[in-house]
């Protein structure tokens, strides 16, 4: 299978293309269940210009585990394909596993591939940052990834092509976003905030996550948790220029924002810090809160109250040891239990 996108705006377009942090290339994908080691199964995702010039490329080779990338040699003429890096593969492909590959665009020669929260490229440099500290602008060291140094730089780049060979079969492909994740995942919130939790930058190499952690989910607590919070407080909702807290109102089976209308049912958090939405008139299911409520809280007002104390004091390591010590795994959930859930 394969999927080719086309970037929508011109490289050169510095409001549409640099002055975006989210500029994002995510695919996800499975194997199938009968896939074998040495049948042959492959996946290269790679950045080319108009002229199918390549910039940066990576492949994995299933049959041995590894990963090998490639970029055009900077003084070729004609262009001439060399190998970039190579490495081992953390996660092994298996028969009917999943995977996921993303390809993050920083800068015209600063980029990197992502597999399955595994970073496939290292090397960094020594550089300065300014920094406000009480006030007054500073100068601190910093490391950031070594520069490509292809050819052919990122803001020449027209298109992203992704492709696979053998039992590897894409299903999914967003762009332009740090917040998502694989549709398989189903409607579980704590699932999804534990894959989300294995690719944020703090659990990778320096800069070399998907999303900065700060960013989290908020799901119902035990033995709720498979459902979202009909409000969330801390997403990145949006393919803003900066890194910015977004608080929408959020369907509890699927965590997408409601009718998918961020426009109106998301607000920057800089405006408004208390997440006024009412989005207890819009997301809040009766039918699925209540049992909750019933068993645990008495009052909506009660969970709304132990909500707030997750996001604003406990944060996500609080909320995943308060689930654990009410006897809580991903598998468990008051249908389980035999509740109307």
């Amino acid at each position: 299978t394969s999927h080719l996108y086309t970037i929508p705006h011109d490289p050169s377009d510095i409001d549409h293309y640099w002055r975006t942090r989210q500029f994002n290339f995510i695919t996800f994908g499975a194997f199938s269940e009968d896939f074998t080691e040495g049948d042959g199964t492959t996946i290269t995702a790679g950045y080319y210009t108009a002229d199918n010039h390549l910039i940066y490329s990576t492949t994995v080779f299933c049959d041995n585990n590894t990963y090998t990338s490639y970029i055009t040699e900077k003084k070729s003429d004609p262009d001439f394909i060399v190998e970039y890096q190579k490495g081992t593969l953390e996660t092994p492909c298996e028969a009917e596993g999943t995977f996921d590959l993303w390809f993050k665009v920083e800068q015209p020669q600063i980029m990197w591939f992502v597999y399955n929260a595994q970073p496939l490229q290292y090397g960094f440099r020594n550089v300065t940052k300014n920094i406000k500290t009480s006030g007054r602008g500073e100068v601190a060291p910093t490391k950031r990834l070594t520069p490509i140094n292809s050819k052919w730089d990122g803001d020449e780049a027209a298109y992203f092509n992704i492709k696979t060979t053998g039992s590897a079969v894409l299903d999914q492909f967003d762009f332009g976003k740090c917040f998502t994740w694989p549709r398989k995942l189903g409607n579980n919130c704590t699932l999804v905030s534990e894959w989300l939790e294995r690719r944020m930058k703090a659990h990778a190499s320096i800069s070399r996550g998907t999303f900065l952690p700060e960013y989290e989910i908020l799901c119902l607590p035990y033995p709720g948790n498979q459902y979202y919070y009909w409000k969330q407080r801390k997403v990145h909702a949006q393919r803003t220029p900066d890194n910015k807290f977004w608080c929408c109102c959020t369907n509890m089976t699927t965590g997408r924002v409601y009718k998918e209308d961020t426009e109106n049912y998301c607000k920057d958090t800089k405006d408004d810090s208390e997440c006024t939405l009412p989005c207890t008139s819009v997301t809040y299911d009766k039918e699925i809160v209540q049992p909750l409520v019933d068993l645990y809280y008495g009052k909506r007002e009660v969970l709304e109250l132990e909500m707030k104390k997750r996001f604003e004091v406990d944060g996500l390591e609080g909320m995943r040891e308060k689930d654990k010590l009410a006897g809580n795994t991903t598998e468990e959930s008051l249908e389980d239990k035999g509740q109307h859930w």
